[in-house]
C-alpha cells in the first residue's frame, strides 16, 4: 500500500466522464496525492466560480493557491507535468 498525501492549495476542477480529468487523476494516484476535486458538473457553483475565474468552464483545471492569490493550469498534460515536477522530483 502506497502512503498518500494530502496537499492543500490545490483544486481540481473536473467532471466524471470526461477523459482527460481522468488522466489528471490517474497522475494524482499513481503520485499519492490527495487534493480537494471540484464537480462542475455535480456543483454548478463551482462551475461558476470557474468561468468567473478562468472566462471558460472547460476541465480539467488545477487552481494553485500562491499566498492571496490563485494560478489556474488548464490542459491535462501540463497538470500532469507540472505535479510530476512539483511532487514526484521533491521525494528524491
Amino acid at each position: 500500500m502506497s502512503v498518500r498525501r494530502r496537499i492543500s492549495g490545490l483544486s481540481l476542477y473536473f467532471f466524471e466522464g470526461c477523459p482527460w480529468c481522468t488522466r489528471v487523476r490517474s497522475a494524482l494516484d499513481r503520485l499519492g496525492l490527495e487534493i480537494e476535486l471540484r464537480d462542475i458538473q455535480a456543483d454548478r457553483a463551482r462551475r461558476a466560480e470557474l468561468l468567473a475565474a478562468t472566462g471558460r468552464a472547460t476541465v480539467p483545471c488545477l487552481r494553485i493557491e500562491e499566498g492571496a492569490s490563485a494560478r489556474w493550469m488548464h490542459e491535462s498534460a501540463d497538470i500532469i507535468r507540472w505535479l510530476e515536477k512539483t511532487y514526484a522530483e521533491s521525494d528524491r
